[in-house]
């Protein structure tokens, strides 16, 4: 057992393709947490226009007052003036978190 742990540990063929491993996966890890950055960024942007097309949104309304047989009703109305989102802005924590670890 101890001239196989020996053997085991003198090894070193596989240092290269470890090393190589290591410089792959770091390059793709740092792909992702960019490419999540630009999808959180254009997920905000569409779900901005969206609440910009509802808030287009007419709800307003008018109907005619009517007359006849001696009689008259008003009409009435409703006038929605659209809003408009702005987009979305990064605000920093009012209170900044702190992590206390008693001593023991």
């Amino acid at each position: 057992m101890a001239r196989w742990i020996k053997a085991l540990w003198a090894d070193d063929r596989g240092a290269i393709i470890s090393g190589e491993f290591l410089f792959v996966s770091t390059i793709l890890i740092i792909g992702i947490i960019i490419g999540l950055t630009n999808v959180r960024s254009a997920l905000n942007a569409e779900l901005t226009e969206l609440g910009n097309a509802f808030l287009a949104l007419s709800q307003g309304y008018t109907i005619s007052g009517q007359s006849g047989s001696n009689a008259s009703v008003d009409g009435s109305g409703a006038f929605d003036t659209p809003g408009l989102l702005t987009g979305p802005v990064a605000t920093p924590p009012a209170i900044p978190s702190a992590i206390d670890v008693p001593t023991p």
